[in-house]
């Protein structure tokens, strides 16, 4: 396609749908307004997270922190409200919008303190310093069809999103303001998600996730999280599916474009003799994936046990997922995706046929496919004797093992611990052809314990946390050709163990010395200590290598709220927080040509023991600042923040033979823009809302050390390419979305405009290594099909992403000789779903 710098048709096409969209949302009327607030009948305290429902329409939302709710666009005349919360006998009033307030008092299903979600490390409106984002059931409904939860995220101000296979189902990372999702903390239900080796979040082991939960919230920049992977970005907090006092059975079911197939179906027990509730629910979703050879086969199950009793309520969760998907971390470079037929890739030409040429995969071979299962085991207690007191303990275990089978073409013999022989006079040191498979098998413990005392709007937490992870690393030779004569197939050429101890102490206070101000004060002290043992096979150096590293780290944090949560609101806040590198970085016993010296300070060939790493601990000064507005009809927000690091560990632009990024430390580098979000109702079922993030992420001082391979051999000279005040590679320099909703009584329209600045994959700064801005527009329609049938509870939605059909790509990479690679997004695709619930 042509490129450059003018006004391409398809940027035409989307302002103008944009301005019809606005023009629509001019030109309707004014709605009703219905305002409330939900407290508890026996004590007056407001009540969080209660579903409101106006019946007979598709209008609901989840309660503020403070209990209130707002609906601008109610219809006219009688309407019935419904209010559930699990810990509550519903509510049902049939009434009429007026000027004054509704107040909701729910009767408690069981005596009251029951907790029955998990709040600890979440921000709460007009009080807490943090730039935040919550996504309530509502609004996940209102955008889930089968993607993965990152994609749907992406809807919020600083997050994108990107897949392997183009369409969002199956392997998909997370950003958040240039960090990717290693440097964000997620906790599921105040379990940490991370993967303790690798910070990574593996999103493709809880397939259909997204299904599960009762709400998130992103938090940006270092938060409030204060135990878990240390949060650098940001933090994701999770909270699954609580049972609801009613009997349930849901059912969703749809189809799509490029195969794309969902089914689930859950069940909700209810409160069994006002103690008791089981809720369960199983699914799949099958994809074949936008590039070929991309498929994906997920299953995914979530069983959540509660009791309930006078001050404590106790819940056991099971969830996890079995996940199989082709691998296609692999790029390809422009020029093959512009069908340029004199350009040969992976062996091959373009085809001619564009479509073709944009998805192809280079991993070809049938098994190059990845398999793993990782059930999650969580034990949640909570007690509550009082208003004043609440004490959680939680306790987990994370269980994973899976393997990813690869072809790789001329292998070297010893690298995978291979005999050379000869064959007709001569030495065969080298593979035409070898498949091998790498496992990994993990067992991952925790507790966590939190105690909270309350006194008015004052508050005091401390807590501890403490876990453990076991893994073994292996790897396997399954074929070679040629075979040497004792080449046994399975054989193994590396073999370790990794494993990783944590313990945390933090302490935050909350103080309200006057009812228009708040000041947060925190500080978390951790100890990590890795370990690597065992390593079974030696390097091209003849090393075997070990260690226990540990580091010790500090993050006090304090802020400052001042105004009123129901109309403005400005706060700061200052944090420092430090993450270490991870178990790889330290040093990769899977690398044969990894010298032991080059990545510990200390080394002692004898033993075989490495001291003081030499990648170094990223350390984090953040600096926020933010100013809210809220009123019944409008919220909005924005946020200056500026973050100045030492050390921090940044993408260095290519990806190694696993897909992962090669990364180092620079040593002086900032982070800094500003975000600004805004919800609007306009008009009688008519809604707005749109965010926009600007971002600045360079070097200040980085210089890369790049080795010359065109002199391999006993002499390889070092290239040092200066980057300082260059743009850190892996984030647009802006994002922005833009959503009008029309809500009816029986159907809902909206529409989605999403659009990304221009995103560098190196830190060169060149064009050519980089993805030009691009925008799409998705639609989405849904319709209730009880005037049809006359049964209530069954929903009939249509889905269309990139309704204009651009072509784009959403991320790349260098491959070794320096050549960009892209990763190419879906063009237009369809999902269209059915949902019933009894």
């Amino acid at each position: 396609m042509p490129r450059g710098t003018s006004l391409h048709p398809h940027r035409r096409r989307t302002l103008l749908v944009g301005a019809i969209l606005w023009t629509t949302a001019a030109a309707s009327l004014e709605a009703a307004e219905l305002t409330g607030r939900i407290v508890d009948a026996q004590t007056g305290q407001p009540v969080a997270a209660a579903t409101v429902r106006i019946e007979g329409t598709t209008l609901a939302q989840a309660a503020q922190d403070d209990g209130t709710f707002t609906f601008t666009n109610a219809p006219d005349g009688l309407l019935e409200l419904i209010v559930r919360h699990v810990a509550y006998h519903p509510w049902r009033r049939r009434l009429t919008p007026i000027g004054q307030p509704e107040i909701v008092r729910l009767e408690p299903l069981v005596l009251r303190g029951q907790d029955v979600v998990v709040t600890a490390t979440r921000a709460v409106r007009g009080q807490s310093p943090v730039a935040f984002e919550n996504v309530t059931r509502q609004e996940i409904d209102r955008a889930h069809y089968a993607q993965d939860l990152p994609v749907l995220l992406a809807l919020s101000p600083g997050v994108y999103t990107s897949s392997d296979n183009g369409n969002g189902i199956g392997y998909s990372y997370l950003s958040i303001r240039g960090f990717p999702q290693r440097r964000v903390s997620v906790l599921v239900n105040g379990v940490p998600l991370n993967d303790p080796e690798s910070h990574e979040v593996y999103w493709i082991d809880l397939p259909d996730l997204a299904e599960n939960l009762q709400d998130a919230q992103i938090q940006r920049g270092v938060g409030t999280t204060l135990y878990g992977s240390n949060s650098i970005g940001g933090t994701i907090n999770l909270l699954t599916q609580y049972t609801a006092p009613d009997r349930q059975i849901a059912v969703s079911s749809g189809a799509g474009t490029y195969n794309t197939r969902r089914f689930s179906a859950a069940v909700n027990s209810g409160l069994l003799n006002n103690r008791h509730s089981i809720y369960a629910r199983v699914s799949r979703v099958l994809s074949d994936g936008y590039r070929k050879n991309s498929w994906t086969d997920l299953w995914s199950y979530f069983v959540s046990a509660a009791r309930y009793d006078t001050q404590w309520t106790n819940h056991l969760n099971l969830f996890g997922g079995f996940e199989k998907t082709h691998l296609a971390y692999k790029g390809i470079p422009r020029r093959f995706i512009d069908g340029d037929a004199t350009f040969t890739f992976n062996g091959r030409h373009p085809t001619g046929d564009p479509d073709a040429d944009r998805r192809y995969n280079p991993f070809e071979w049938k098994g190059e496919q990845d398999h793993f299962d990782q059930p999650h085991f969580q034990w949640i207690s909570e007690y509550h004797p009082d208003s004043n007191w609440h004490w959680v303990n939680t306790a987990y275990f994370i269980r994973g093992k899976g393997y990813y089978d690869q072809l790789r073409k001329n292998g070297d013999f010893a690298v995978y611990h291979l005999t050379p022989f000869s064959q007709n006079g001569e030495t065969v040191e080298t593979a035409d052809t070898l498949t091998r498979r790498r496992w990994v098998d993990n067992n991952f413990w925790g507790a966590i314990s939190k105690l909270t005392r309350k006194s008015g709007r004052n508050s005091l937490t401390a807590g501890i946390e403490w876990s453990s992870l076991g893994a073994r690393h292996w790897a396997q030779v399954r074929s070679v050709a040629p075979a040497p004569p004792d080449f046994r197939p399975g054989q193994r050429y590396y073999d370790y163990q990794g494993g990783k101890s944590v313990a945390t102490a933090f302490v935050e206070e909350v103080l309200a010395p006057a009812p228009w101000i708040t000041l947060t004060s925190a500080v978390q002290g951790s100890v990590k200590q890795y370990r690597l043992s065992d390593d079974r096979f030696p390097s091209a150096l003849g090393q075997l290598v070990k260690h226990t590293t540990t580091y010790s780290m500090l993050s006090p944090r304090f802020g400052v709220t001042v105004g009123d949560p129901h109309g403005w609101s400005v706060f700061t806040s200052i944090s420092h927080n430090s993450q270490e590198p991870t178990n790889d970085e330290i040093f990769d016993p899977q690398d044969y040509w990894a010298d032991a010296r080059a990545f510990f300070r200390e080394f002692d060939p004898g033993t075989g023991e490495g001291r003081q790493p030499l990648m170094k601990t990223e350390r984090i000064l953040d600096w926020e600042w933010g100013l809210a507005y809220r009123s019944g009809r409008l919220q909005a927000q924005a946020n200056l923040f500026h973050m100045a690091f030492e050390n921090e560990i940044v993408y260095n632009g290519q990806l190694n033979d696993d897909g992962v990024p090669i990364r180092a430390n620079a040593p002086k580098s900032v982070h800094q823009g500003i975000e600004v979000s805004v919800t609007a109702d306009i008009a009688r079922g008519l809604s707005a809302s749109g965010n926009l993030s600007v971002n600045d992420n360079r070097f200040v001082e980085f210089a890369e050390y790049v080795p010359d391979w065109s002199h391999w051999g006993d002499y390889l000279p070092i290239d040092t390419i200066v980057r300082s005040g260059r743009i850190i590679a892996g984030f647009p320099t802006h994002l922005a979305n833009l959503r009008l909703s029309y809500d009816h009584r029986y159907f809902g329209l909206t529409g989605h405009l999403f659009s990304a600045g221009r995103f560098y994959i190196d830190n060169a700064q060149s064009r050519a290594a980089s993805i030009d801005p691009y925008e799409t527009i998705d639609f989405r329609g849904e319709v209730k099909l009880e005037p049809l049938i006359g049964w209530a509870g069954i929903d009939l939605f249509l889905q269309v992403n990139n309704l204009l059909d651009r072509e784009y790509e959403t991320s790349g990479y260098l491959d070794d000789d320096g050549t960009p690679l892209f990763i190419p997004a879906a063009k237009r695709n369809v999902y269209v779903g059915l949902r019933v619930q009894l």
